[in-house]
């Protein structure tokens, strides 16, 4: 629907120096696969570029992450049932992948640890601030809910029924039905949540509607997309603006201390490099 509206919610993903606590994404054979899981896998697809997708992307890169988390499972139960695990070269092979493992790891802690050392004042944050406002304006943005369904007949069906209510009681209509019809995957987990998003981050049709409707209403007629029929209950709507400090505070802080990181790295490499020099 963001040009692909099956937006899970499983994922929040952090593909820097952050180690994620576990969340369990699905089971295959009995072994549970989690979001630590995707990581290295979202990092081949994307080329270690995930933070600079948008999140449409984002979730896109995600959802086939899963696929082929769970692809390899099945495939790893397939080889073990031939006895390759007991071939020699299997584990040689699993000897230097050990191996290249535990340096990749222990350098990724050490570069977290020294990410979080760097110290930021609250006067450096407020300066960046003030100096570059312009990149913390807010665009106008609507939380919305949707249910999908296959045909046109459902989703007036839906309006329908759900026209006799309003305030409260509307949206926790709605929130049962997305759970109970809609077709799209996660809705019985999210009651067809998608969260707040900006203008021109869903499909035209999509977006036309949404952004047309009141706060605490339903679409009134079913809205076509190439992936159904939609009826959206808007929850609620923000107007464009300046973020202000408070709310751009953590943001500001993770860039400054990202960059004073680079500069950190930067200057460790030219002192190894030089050491490595003087070696030979």
């Amino acid at each position: 629907m963001i040009k692909n509206i099956y937006t899970s919610g499983l994922l929040s993903l952090a593909l820097s120096t952050q180690i994620l606590s576990a969340v369990d994404l699905a089971k295959v054979n009995g072994e549970t696969i989690t979001d630590r899981d995707l990581l290295p896998i979202i990092a081949q697809i994307t080329g270690g570029r995930y933070g600079n997708l948008d999140n449409p992307t984002q979730i896109k890169v995600q959802n086939m992450a899963l696929e082929q988390s769970i692809a390899r499972v099945l495939l790893e139960n397939e080889a073990k049932k031939s006895g390759v695990t007991n071939n020699a070269e299997f584990k040689e092979q699993l000897e230097l992948a050990i191996k290249h493992i535990k340096r990749q790891l222990t350098a990724d802690m050490w570069l977290k640890n020294e990410l979080e050392k760097q110290a930021i004042s609250s006067a450096e944050m407020k300066d960046y601030y003030n100096k570059n406002k312009s990149e913390f304006k807010k665009p106008k943005t609507v939380h919305a809910r949707h249910i999908l369904v296959k045909t046109e007949d459902e989703a007036k069906g839906l309006i329908g029924l759900l026209s006799k209510y309003d305030g409260d009681k509307l949206k926790n209509e709605f929130i049962e039905s997305a759970k109970n019809m809609s077709i799209e995957p996660g809705a019985s987990e999210r009651g067809g949540d998608l969260g707040y998003f900006p203008e021109g981050v869903m499909v035209p049709e999509f977006n036309k509607a949404v952004f047309s409707m009141a706060v605490g209403t339903i679409s009134k007629i079913p809205v076509k997309t190439q992936f159904g029929f939609h009826v959206i209950y808007l929850e609620d709507k923000k107007e464009a603006g300046q973020a202000t400090f408070e709310e751009a505070e953590q943001v500001i802080e993770q860039k400054i201390k990202v960059e004073k990181f680079q500069k950190f790295v930067e200057k460790k490499s030219n002192i190894l490099n030089l050491k490595l020099i003087l070696k030979c």
